[in-house]
């Protein structure tokens, strides 16, 4: 950051005075204990622990550069199992921008220690054996791996980072895939720069320590009198300001545990996140960096409406396309349908465009960004209001609406008005209807750009994704069942099965049946393979062996030849984070048994019906016969694509009760 603080032009040296506190840890000063080790006391399972993290982040002024962060790292694990040794790997990030400027890795040194013989032994990683690789635009990864590391190492690494990407101040994780016994980071930040700090995640600070003290820097100046010899006299000034020192640890933190239907474990991992929010220099005044949505707005729409404005010759393309539509949904549908089967997403995540839309259009391949921008430049050409909409995919984390920073959105799809109605869509998805967002996308709201005030819109989709089967089989004596299944997915389930049904081809798909030894599918029918608008539809001829169990008088059978809950996804007694299942959905099973000749039935498991609390879900199960058929309808039905973590008890033991449900066996019995 260079030319920051006028005040400093001329530099030539500073001293900057600092009360130095003592690290809780030193790069290879290993304890015999800790080499000794075999379990982490308070987690058995452990394959691997940190025995300690310690980072410290610096800012301090350089002479030809201004203002940068220095930060340096130590972090050890101990490995405990053979299981253990995928640990010991790691990627470094490192900024940079489009102009070539980027972050500076220095002082990096990897080493594992073995205890051989009751002494310790180094074994030292040369530099060439690591590889930076690119991540994204603006971040690439130092990459590496300890050497001569098994059950019972210790390993460890240091590096430091300096950076002039003031905005880009290190985060820091105090949580981690493996249990951590000691996680520290340290700050140190002049008065001058202001950063919106904020926790998140649900491991309290062991240490949360601030300060503020006096700090002098002393430089050298050129002073505009000359000296009897003619050069320019050189004298001294200090300036005094204020430092902010902070001192954030965890002891003894437990391993994060993933559990199903999360967005991703960076939002809920326990971790300090550093956002800029204004810079006051002397004589400079306050400079804005954190903004406003509406400066977010004003800033994207400036950009994006200079893709939505442009023509080179796109105009005709829509006019060509659009001839024969009778209304302005019609010409959405078909330029959407243009855009899809033309232009190739090329799997980049990205919000800002590259490309124009004619090149995009041209090169028939781009991000999220371009495609969806070259979809809003036809739209508009068609006469279609259409707006930008940022988010964020639900891999990249939540949007915190408080903290207004546009680093928080990796992507763009587009709001379309027609009418009385509204269309988010997202070209990149050949097998996506109009108006239907990946599944990536839904992730709480999205902002809606445009040249007025900002608004936000609801991602969630308003239509419930849908599997049903029906089926009509017969029971025989040996507990074998023979008929027809029918499949019928609606919403993102048809979506996930046309998916899988295209990628694999049909003989693939089917191999999830023919890969039970119990199953025998002897004829298949698809239908609506190719017309994503439709249901997509399974019918299948089949068998399945050992469905009942026949004894000399009695036969046991469980209805449930698919759709059955087979174990709960919550396992956990308690959960410190939401569920999302990204959105609503229904599961219907109907089947009519035909019971053998011969046979009666003597048991039938009771209906039941099963509700939480505020119609968030409900299961019903309703098992009947009539003369020699049995008939189930069983539905699952979640109303609510997210629960709190307060509503997770009830949820878990929603699932308990289903599956003791589906459990419960017919019993027939020889007349």
């Amino acid at each position: 950051m260079k030319n920051t603080l006028g005040l400093f032009a001329g530099i030539f040296m500073l001293c900057i005075s600092a009360l130095a506190q003592k690290a809780p840890i030193k790069f290879g000063d290993i304890p015999m204990e800790d080499m000794k080790m075999k379990i982490y006391p308070l987690d058995s399972g452990a394959e691997a622990v940190v025995l300690a993290d310690f980072g410290e982040s610096v800012i301090e002024y350089n002479a030809s550069e201004g203002f940068q962060i220095n930060f340096e790292r130590i972090k050890r694990v101990k490995i405990l199992k053979p299981g253990g040794t995928k640990h010991a790997e790691f990627m470094i990030p490192l900024y940079h921008n489009s102009s070539g400027a980027e972050e500076r890795l220095s002082g990096l040194k990897v080493v594992t220690y073995n205890l051989e013989n009751g002494k310790i032994v180094e074994t030292k990683v040369k530099n060439d054996n690591f590889m930076k690789e690119k991540y994204d635009q603006n971040v690439d990864f130092m990459k590496g791996a300890w050497t001569n590391v098994k059950e019972g190492s210790v390993i460890e690494y240091t590096y430091r980072v300096k950076s002039d990407f003031l905005f880009n101040f290190q985060d820091w994780e105090f949580q981690s895939d493996i249990p951590i016994r000691w996680s520290e980071y340290r700050a140190r930040i002049p008065e001058y720069f202001n950063y919106q700090k904020y926790m998140q995640g649900y491991i309290g600070l062991t240490v949360n320590e601030n300060s503020t003290k006096s700090t002098s820097v002393t430089f050298t100046v050129q002073k505009d009198n000359r000296n009897y010899s003619g050069q320019a006299s050189v004298g001294t000034q200090t300036l005094d300001y204020r430092e902010e020192n902070f001192r954030w640890a965890t002891k003894d933190v437990p391993a994060f545990k993933e559990e199903p239907y999360i967005t991703t474990t960076n939002d809920y991992i326990s971790k300090i996140n550093f956002e800029l929010a204004y810079t006051n220099f002397p004589g400079s005044g306050m400079k804005q960096y954190m903004g406003s949505w509406e400066d977010i707005n004003t800033a994207y729409w400036q950009e994006a409406k200079e893709s939505i404005n442009s023509n080179a010759g796109l105009k005709d393309d829509v006019a060509a396309l659009t001839a024969s539509a009778t209304n302005d949904e019609q010409k959405a549908v078909a330029i959407y349908e243009h855009v899809k089967r033309t232009v190739l997403w090329d799997e980049r995540n990205a919000r800002y465009a590259s490309n124009t839309p004619r090149k995009t259009m041209d090169q028939k391949k781009g991000s999220s960004a371009e495609i969806n921008l070259l979809l809003a430049c036809m739209l508009d050409k068609a006469g279609i209001a259409v707006n930008p909409v940022l988010l964020s995919t639900r891999d990249h984390g939540f949007v915190r609406e408080n903290i207004p920073i546009s680093s928080q959105f990796n992507y763009v799809v587009c709001l379309v008005k027609i009418g009385t109605k509204s269309f988010l869509l997202d070209a990149t998805d050949r097998l996506l209807p109009f108006g239907v967002l990946p599944e990536r996308c839904l992730n709480g709201s999205g902002l809606i750009v445009s040249d007025g005030p900002p608004n936000w819109i609801s991602l969630n989709p308003s239509v419930k994704s849908r599997t049903v089967y029906t089926a009509d089989l017969k029971l025989t004596e040996a507990g074998e069942v023979n008929g027809t299944l029918k499949i019928d997915k609606i919403g993102y389930h048809s979506v996930r099965a046309r998916r899988q049904y295209h990628v694999k081809g049909e003989s693939e798909y089917l191999k999830k049946y023919s890969n039970d030894p119990m199953w025998t599918v002897s004829n298949s029918k698809f239908e609506n393979a190719a017309d994503i608008n439709l249901p997509f539809k399974e019918i299948h001829d089949l068998s399945v062996n050992e469905v009942g169990m026949a004894s000399a008088q009695t036969l046991y059978f469980n209805p449930f030849i698919v759709a059955r809950e087979q174990e709960n996804p919550f396992k956990s007694e308690s959960r410190q984070y939401p569920v999302d299942f990204g959105n609503q959905f229904e599961e219907m099973y109907m089947v009519k048994f035909t019971i053998p000749d011969g046979y009666v039935v003597e048991e039938l498991p009771p209906s039941k019906v099963i509700n939480l609390p505020e119609g968030a879900a409900k299961y019903i199960y309703n098992l009947s016969q009539a003369g020699n058929t049995v008939n189930l309808t069983s539905g699952l039905y979640i109303n609510r694509s997210l629960f709190t973590q307060d509503s997770y008890p009830n949820l878990r033991e929603f699932y308990a009760l289903i599956i003791a449900k589906q459990s419960e066996q017919i019993v027939l019995k020889k007349k």
